[in-house]
């Protein structure tokens, strides 16, 4: 039997990624400070930034996936230090380490079809910390410290992900007949339903040895505008448009929104990711259609 641990383990991302490995019949444990880590999962009690206690801790581990989620307002100062030290917890054990990309890195003119060869350019701080993340995690790989897996995927929702974009503004009132848009109608926008992510993730994990010390696969998901979302969603349901003053008059007390500020270009710029690889080697990549996602989640 082989061992994942799961970083972020009571985060949406990192729940539904642990449940999809213990499915897949792996040892499956979570990094937590304290308390348990989920049904199924052994809890690991031990600090993120000490890698050898953490070691010490598992045992020994195959797969280290990086579910660790960093508040917006502190992204500037605590994102790269939190993902150096998630690399080191991999390189302590040895173990090949699978971390979730996002679009961030292509910034605000970046080309609607985005493969993995598309060049980074980064127009916001967080871009460029998620540029910044990626070149430590490759630098690291060549050097032969810890093997990485870069799976990137577009806006996450379903599942236990309920403070995803999706569920708390764009389909939160759903099962009222209404989809918000923080832009327009028309954009493509890239989304990935959670279920079929971690799926995926454990597909890859499972191949893992067949490939690479440093691997960029793009999840392709659900590209869909707005009124493509809404059509999804049923004959009646009706869009409409969340004003972006809102989100300054909310930014002046909210830092969270504050933060958000700079992404809204997402919004604005049609993006879609591609990548014909992943499917040359996992198989067929798993996809729920759009329909039944956005059921899933009302």
């Amino acid at each position: 039997m082989k061992t994942v641990l799961v970083l972020g383990a009571r985060g949406g991302i990192g729940q539904a990624v642990a449940q999809a490995f213990r499915r897949a019949g792996w040892r499956v444990l979570g990094l937590v400070r304290s308390g348990g880590a989920g049904e199924g999962i052994a809890p690991i009690h031990a600090d993120l930034f000490d890698a050898a206690a953490v070691a010490t801790a598992c045992g020994s581990v195959d797969i280290v996936f990086n579910g660790l989620n960093v508040p917006y307002p502190v992204w500037s100062t605590q994102a790269l230090p939190m993902y150096e030290a998630a690399a080191d917890v991999a390189q302590a054990l040895g173990a090949r380490h699978i971390y979730p990309g996002s679009v961030y890195n292509f910034g605000a003119r970046m080309p609607l079809e985005l493969s993995p060869q598309v060049p980074f350019a980064p127009t916001t701080v967080k871009g460029r910390i998620r540029v910044e993340i990626e070149a430590m995690l490759g630098e690291r790989a060549e050097a032969g410290r810890v093997k990485t897996i870069v799976l990137r995927a577009g806006d996450v929702f379903g599942g236990p992900a309920r403070n995803s974009w999706m569920q708390q503004l764009v389909a939160k009132d759903l099962a009222k007949g209404r989809i918000v848009s923080p832009g327009g109608y028309d954009v493509t926008h890239a989304w990935a339903y959670l279920p079929d992510l971690a799926e995926t993730v454990v597909r890859l994990a499972q191949v893992e040895e067949s490939l690479g010390a440093y691997e960029v696969f793009h999840f392709d998901g659900n590209n869909a505008s707005m009124r493509e979302l809404a059509r999804a969603a049923g004959p009646n349901v009706k869009l409409s448009r969340m004003p972006r003053f809102v989100f300054s008059v909310m930014g002046l007390f909210d830092p969270f929104m504050k933060a958000t500020i700079e992404m809204l270009y997402l919004w604005d710029v049609p993006h879609a990711l591609l990548d014909d690889r992943l499917a040359q080697v996992i198989g067929p990549v798993p996809h729920t259609p759009l329909e039944r996602a956005l059921t899933s989640i009302m």
